[in-house]
């Protein structure tokens, strides 16, 4: 007889073994006739036994491919459940007493630091979020900090709990990728702060050095600073942009950056910030939601001074504080996430210049506890 081998989706094999006579028979696909262990005798005149049919859980199981070996059965192409099938790398899914073990674990360091240091990696080695396409620059910022949360807290090791360290360092080490010193002329490293909860212009210095160290690079060759917040009803005046610009001076004198360059300024803004600053600003970005086309007369301007003009799409506000606080709660349940606040935001990207093609793209993010 034949042993017929039955696989489910989930993995689980049955065997149903049958009898028939010796005469005629057939070896198994992949098997031999001679010896084949498979091919029982049976007492003359018996009639063989067919095999029910699978029913329940294993219905529609695959057979077996040839050779014997059990084949794969893959989820749809598309729907839903393919995606978050795709969204996890090979292996056993965690239980959900580890989930919990993890999530306590992340809590109870949460709960002592004061510093949260949250770090994506290279994107593009993140394979679960290829596969997901965000339609905003919101939605994946908060997918990136959800799944960063996720790894982070599920690879914490025990020193780590003992320490309870004022810093959390909150990062995905497969995806961590620093720029090949040897590569590095043949690429331009190019960054956007967003200045979120922070008033104080040492956030601009902190995010600069951060992204120094996770690319693995002396100098950042491109720095453009978003607008930083201002109270409803309020117009950004110089006044609000001066701190910030001051530190980013700073840097340049210092070799941290090449070239720095602002976003969203009108044409009197950016004529003021000109006018005043003693490294003058290179770039400016204009949101193509406010514009189809450039204003005549900030597009004059920048001509006359050499100043080039950018387009982008982000949003006026990248990053909420709220937004932060219901990832972080989602992530890690029972956190007081209310608690925590983000400081600031880098999103940078590493261009191959020969070719214009991204390397590298990620973000930097630094928050801290209130009362800390």
């Amino acid at each position: 007889m034949v042993g017929h081998f039955t696989q489910g989706i989930c993995g689980y094999y049955a065997l149903f073994k049958e009898t028939a006579p010796s005469v005629g028979s057939q070896p198994s696909r992949g098997g031999s006739s001679r010896g084949s262990r498979s091919h029982q005798r049976v007492l003359p005149g018996s009639p063989p036994r067919r095999p029910r049919p699978p029913s329940g859980p294993s219905a529609g199981r695959a057979p077996a491919a040839r050779g014997g070996q059990p084949r794969e059965l893959g989820f749809p192409a598309s729907g839903p459940a393919s995606c978050r099938a795709a969204s996890f790398p090979a292996g056993p899914a965690p239980s959900a007493a580890a989930m919990g073990t993890d999530s306590r674990a992340a809590g109870a360091l949460l709960a002592r630091a004061r510093t949260l240091h949250l770090q994506t990696g290279n994107l593009l080695n993140w394979g679960r979020l290829r596969k997901k396409c965000p339609s905003t620059h919101s939605e994946e910022l908060r997918d990136c900090i959800q799944k960063t949360l996720n790894e982070w807290s599920s690879q914490i090791s025990p020193d780590l709990v003992r320490e309870f360290p004022d810093v959390l360092e909150c990062t995905v080490s497969h995806a961590v990728e620093k720029i090949n010193p040897d590569e590095r002329e043949e690429m331009k490293v190019s960054a956007k702060l967003f200045i979120v909860g922070s008033n104080s212009s040492s956030s601009t210095r902190n995010a600069v050095d951060m992204a120094c160290s996770v690319l693995g690079v002396a100098q950042l060759d491109s720095v453009i600073i978003a607008s930083p917040p201002i109270e409803d009803g309020v117009n950004l005046s110089l006044e609000h942009l001066q701190p910030y610009w001051e530190e980013l001076e700073n840097l340049v004198q210092s070799k941290k950056i090449v070239a720095i360059g602002t976003s969203d300024l009108d044409k009197t803004q950016l004529e003021q910030l000109y006018q005043w600053a003693q490294v003058k600003p290179n770039s400016n970005q204009v949101n193509l939601a406010s514009c189809c086309v450039m204003p005549p007369d900030l597009t004059a301007f920048a001509k006359q001074f050499d100043i080039q003009l950018l387009t982008h799409n982000d949003p006026k506000e990248l990053l909420s504080e709220a937004s932060f606080q219901e990832a972080l709660q989602e992530s890690i349940p029972g956190i007081q996430a209310h608690e925590w606040v983000p400081l600031w935001l880098l999103r940078y990207s590493v261009i191959v210049k020969s070719r214009g093609i991204i390397k590298s793209k990620g973000y930097i993010l630094q928050a801290k506890r209130r009362g800390s």
